[in-house]
């Protein structure tokens, strides 16, 4: 007979995010992953694969479900300028329920200079960022000279946000570089 799967993909999935996001990819074992999951061994390897699978499955759930789904919703939700601010203003104050920061810089850090893979998507990412500053900053009433070159500083200033809230929640860096996403955007 044989094996069927009697788990939410997606559920295992989140778990697992949140583990790799809390611990990075060297500190979560196989032993988190089932602790985490709730499932055995056996289970991990037979759904998902190996640890390294598992964490790039688990990647590209957190940036479709925290950066694609996210910043879409704020396009929807808001005027440009606001919509730019918005996701500023939720990555300062995070969510107590999540670890800080963003797994998607965490691995940058971590795990891009060593794989190519993870580097490829990681790149993905952060230019769907800035792609997202720029097209919004072009619907913007005044739109700054150089769009371009501002939604590249605003890339910026959203990874330093990102790295400080991991850091420290309660950085005096935090509240600056809001100040300064908000000159830049008018």
């Amino acid at each position: 007979m044989p094996w069927e799967k009697t788990y939410d993909e997606a559920e295992v999935l989140d778990a697992a995010m949140r583990a790799f996001w809390s611990n990075g990819f060297q500190g979560t074992s196989m032993a988190d992953l089932v602790a985490a999951t709730g499932l055995n061994r056996g289970s991990l390897y037979a759904g998902f694969g190996n640890k390294r699978t598992i964490f790039l499955r688990a990647l590209r759930h957190f940036d479709a479900t925290y950066r694609t789904g996210y910043l879409d919703h704020l396009g929807r939700e808001h005027e440009p300028r606001e919509a730019i601010l918005a996701a500023f203003e939720a990555a300062a104050r995070g969510d107590p329920k999540l670890p800080g920061g963003c797994l998607m810089i965490n691995t940058a850090m971590e795990r891009a200079p060593h794989d190519p893979e993870i580097a490829a998507m990681v790149g993905a990412c952060m230019a769907h960022v800035e792609a997202f500053f720029a097209d919004s900053l072009s619907r913007c009433e005044t739109s700054p000279p150089d769009v371009t070159e501002t939604a590249r500083v605003l890339q910026g200033l959203m990874v330093a946000l990102l790295v400080m809230t991991r850091a420290n929640r309660d950085s005096p860096s935090i509240p600056a570089i809001l100040a300064q996403a908000r000159r830049l955007v008018g």
